[in-house]
């Protein structure tokens, strides 16, 4: 059974959170995770992307030719950066709310704002004390999901890429596209339709992912046998 991701694999997680900020993305994508496995040259994931043509400056200059098609956003600032320019520290505001009624009553009134309500009414879709949405979730569920069938014992970073491998094929339940969904992705600058841009990003860098599916099967087979 898989109880945690590997320390390398949580590394990647936020070396793609550092992507999306030089990007000026405010979410964290399929897309993101890429970048971020690329950061880590030593690990077999980054081996089989360089195997195929791919490396890390390839990819960056890859995404910005997708900011510029309108696949991922262009740079936006971050809601501190957009409060702070109203000169509202959004850190203070976390640290006194949190002081005066608690971490749990600011999950809770968070909660409020956002949860599901019948007829979505009164929802929103997030507020700048939530963290930022994060799309790869579905990459992360399918790479765990890979490690048990496996026989693994924790998701590593081939794997967290077959995931990214699997998220690019997988057709997305009709939830993904729900109302909600799309007033979530669009406060943060995603275009109508988003569903993850790792397999754009593939395709501009010239990577088939069926065959990059296959390559990471078979290398994960063998080491597990």
């Amino acid at each position: 059974m898989v109880d945690q991701s590997s320390g390398q694999v949580r590394r990647v997680v936020e070396l793609a959170w550092e992507e999306a900020d030089r990007l000026g993305h405010r979410y964290l994508g399929p897309e993101h995770l890429l970048l971020g496995l690329l950061r880590e040259d030593e690990i077999g994931a980054a081996g089989l992307l360089h195997a195929r043509g791919v490396d890390l400056a390839a990819a960056r200059a890859a995404m910005g030719r997708l900011a510029a098609h309108g696949v991922v956003p262009r740079p936006r600032p971050s809601d501190a950066e957009l409060l702070g320019s109203l000169g509202i520290d959004l850190a203070a505001i976390r640290r006194d709310t949190a002081r005066t009624f608690g971490g749990r009553a600011v999950g809770w009134a968070i909660r409020e704002a956002t949860r599901a309500r019948r007829g979505g009414v009164g929802r929103v879709p997030r507020t700048p004390l939530r963290d930022p949405p994060v799309p790869a979730t579905t990459a992360l569920q399918l790479a765990g999901e890979q490690a048990r069938t496996l026989g693994a014992g924790e998701v590593g970073p081939e794997l967290l890429l077959l995931g990214v491998v699997m998220d690019v094929q997988a057709r997305r339940p009709r939830c993904m596209s729900n109302r909600w969904m799309r007033r979530l992705h669009a406060s943060v600058g995603l275009p109508e339709g988003y569903r993850g841009a790792a397999g754009r990003l593939l395709e501009v860098l010239g990577v088939d992912p069926a065959e990059l599916r296959q390559a990471i099967v078979a290398g994960l087979r063998g080491v597990t046998a």
